[in-house]
This record gives C-alpha cells, structure tokens and sequence, in this order.
C-alpha cells in the first residue's frame, strides 16, 4: 500500500497524486489517500490557504485510508507514560516507511521506493511520474463534459494556434508567506513571453485565464486579439476553467501549479509553453526540476 498526505489545491493534488500512483503500478500494490492535514482546519500549518479535496474533478481511482493506516505513520497520541514509550519504540521501526520530500529537486530514490510507504510532500516535478504518463493521461479526464456556453468557448479554444495566457495573483499577492516565497510574476514577463511565443509561431487568439481578471483586463492589453475568460466559466473546483485551458494550442503560465498542469494536459502536436525561469521568488528555493524538457524558460 502506498498512501500519498494531500496537502494544497488541485495543482499540488496532482502532483502528489501522480507519484503515488506511479510508485503504486511499480509494486503492484494499492493507492490510497491521507485527507487528514488538507481537512486540519483547528491550525494553521504548511498549508497557507487552507484548500478542499479537488481532485476528484477527475476520472481518479480515490480510496481513503483509513484511520488507523494514518495513525501508523503518524503515531499514535498517548496521555499515558506506558502509551507514550510504546509509541516511541514503535516509531523506531516504522519511521523509515514515513517519507518526507528533502527539498523542491528531483529525487531519483523516491523511485526506488517498494511497498508500504506514505508520502508527504510536494513533488512537483514530471520526473516522478513521467514513466506512468499514459496511465495518468487516462485518468486526468475530466469527469463533466463542456456544456452550454463553456462547450462553445472550448470549440473556439481547440482551434488552431491559440494561446492560453494564465496570470496568478490572489494570495500570491495578499499571502505574507506566498508573496514572499513565490510571488505574482511581473507583468514584464508576459510582455516577454508574448514576443517569444509570436517569434516561433502565429497566434489565432489568446485566451487569458486569472484569479484577478480586474488587473489583467487594465494591464493585458498589448495581446491582441484576447478573450477574458470570466468567472462565470470557472465551474465546480475550477474544472472548467482548467478544462478549457488544456484546449489551447500554445501557453504563457505562471509559477503557479494550476497553470502547469493546463499546459502539461494539453497533449497538442507543436505545443509552445513558456514557463518561468525563477519558479520562487525565495532564491534559497531550488525551481530546476519543476518546468519539464522542451518547454521555454523566461
């Protein structure tokens, strides 16, 4: 059994969800989920924005594990001396099966891992699963189809040589911890991108997705030819809005998992992606493994 620690939003789900099931179809064994710290709201911990399950947005397989599969990774909490000791000694055997991610680099051992592991981590990071990639192609379709007014934006989106321009703000902007650790890119970098995306290819229409559609309908507009994809497109979890994404031809994305995965999902032939060349705005923070081979840094 592996059992991967959801923590974050849909982006970070993904990830870590993607190792887990990588490492599950290695050992040939079971895939189950810790909900346990996403859910923890009596706290505050490593997840700033507190976050819900979201990716059952997709056609995942999602089995909990149960109470007391956590409590053996985590311990359990005695009052008592007796039960304090034992649970000490107890650790000593377990811990090496508890596997906590040193660092944002790629790490080939977590590979190597066999059966009866919980993962907590990031993982951000293709490497960890690009081995499974097939298999989780598969299971990153979306469960709702387009409908209504998204099915007709998404048919104008699948067009030729369209772009998907994504800006994150919201907490990387108002988050004292986001702002300084990750931060908004600045509006030089889509400026850039734009003119190396139209060095390399022509642009039909660009489609721009947001958190603050407000700052980017008074600073975006040097794309031409751009739609605003409002809110009202969002959908449950945001499903649409990173549906529609995943149709677009070519993509400027931020350091913002959520964007990451709607370029990755895009599986189109002559795909363009620019992706920033400082992930973390926090130097001390090592971005090499996040943007995959083949996509441009700026």
């Amino acid at each position: 059994m592996i059992i991967v620690r959801f923590t974050g939003g849909l982006g970070n789900q993904m990830f870590q969800y993607a190792l887990g099931r990588n490492l599950a179809l290695k050992n040939n064994t079971w895939l189950k989920i810790d909900t346990s710290i996403l859910f923890d709201r009596s706290q505050a911990h490593e997840i700033v924005t507190h976050r819900n399950l979201d990716i059952d947005i997709f056609n995942v397989r999602l089995e909990s594990a149960t109470d007391k599969e956590i409590e053996y990774f985590n311990g359990k909490k005695y009052a008592s001396i007796p039960g304090k000791i034992y649970n000490k000694i107890g650790w000593t055997f377990r811990k090496k099966n508890l596997i906590v991610e040193n660092g944002r680099q790629f790490d080939s051992a977590i590979l190597q891992l066999g059966d009866n592991k919980c993962l907590v981590g990031s993982w951000q990071s293709e490497k960890y699963f690009r081995e499974a990639e097939s298999y989780i192609r598969k299971e990153y379709t979306f469960k709702a189809p387009l409908s209504g007014k998204a099915e007709e934006l998404g048919k104008q989106i699948a067009q030729p040589n369209t772009l998907c321009v994504n800006v994150r703000r919201g907490d990387y902007v108002t988050s004292p911890i986001y702002s300084k650790t990750l931060g908004a890119m600045p509006l030089e970098y889509f400026q850039k991108g734009y003119e190396a995306i139209k060095a390399k290819t022509s642009i039909s229409k660009t489609f721009i997705f947001s958190d603050d559609i407000e700052w980017c309908r008074q600073n975006l507009n040097f794309f031409k030819d751009a739609t605003l994809v409002e809110h009202e497109y969002a959908g449950p979890k945001f499903s649409t809005y990173l549906h529609l994404m995943s149709l677009c031809n070519h993509f400027i994305i931020p350091n913002s998992t959520f964007g990451w995965w709607g370029a990755w999902l895009a599986n189109r032939s002559g795909k363009i992606v620019i992706a920033p060349k400082s992930w973390y705005k926090d130097p001390t923070l090592n971005s090499s493994d996040i943007v995959p081979a083949g996509w441009i840094k700026l």
